[in-house]
């Protein structure tokens, strides 16, 4: 993986503020590894946004679901999407509780469409945290180089 430090600037390339919706109401995220390393801090200190490598593979996490279907989060979205793609023009999977984000995605020109599942053809995986049918699925892709913006 690149450095965190070069992978933040992939991630922040064109993001000059963090409009994010003010009535989700986000968790704070706690960074375990070395390869993790904060994305969006608060003004409290608080962890909104950390990226990581797992595997041959890479992860985003958002600390509220809203975060992934705002349209003002675009830039960051597509940042996101990109840094997480190690194979470039591979399709970019989207679980249906998140629908909003493959037109997002659609949009801005990437190949995204809604998935129930993941699949290793994918490039990138996004789905919420609230599904847990998946989880030996995600793993397995991710350590296999697949991305995950979760």
């Amino acid at each position: 993986m690149a450095t965190p430090s070069a992978a933040f600037e992939a991630l922040m390339n064109g993001v000059t503020s963090w409009d994010v919706p003010e009535d989700a109401v986000p968790c704070e995220l706690l960074l375990i590894g070395e390869a993790s390393f904060p994305v969006m801090v608060n003004d409290m200190g608080q962890v909104l946004i950390a990226a990581s490598s797992y595997g041959r593979g890479r992860l985003v996490v958002v600390s509220h679901e809203d975060y992934l279907v705002e349209a003002q989060l675009t830039p960051f979205l597509l940042n996101a999407v990109g840094w997480l793609c190690s194979s470039p023009g591979a399709p970019i999977g989207v679980h249906p509780s998140l629908a909003p984000l493959a037109k997002i995605l659609e949009g801005s020109g990437v190949d995204a469409k809604v998935e129930p599942e993941v699949k290793d053809s994918l490039g990138v995986y996004c789905i919420d945290a609230y599904n847990e049918t998946m989880t030996e699925k995600l793993v397995k892709f991710m350590k296999c180089g697949g991305g995950l913006l979760i």
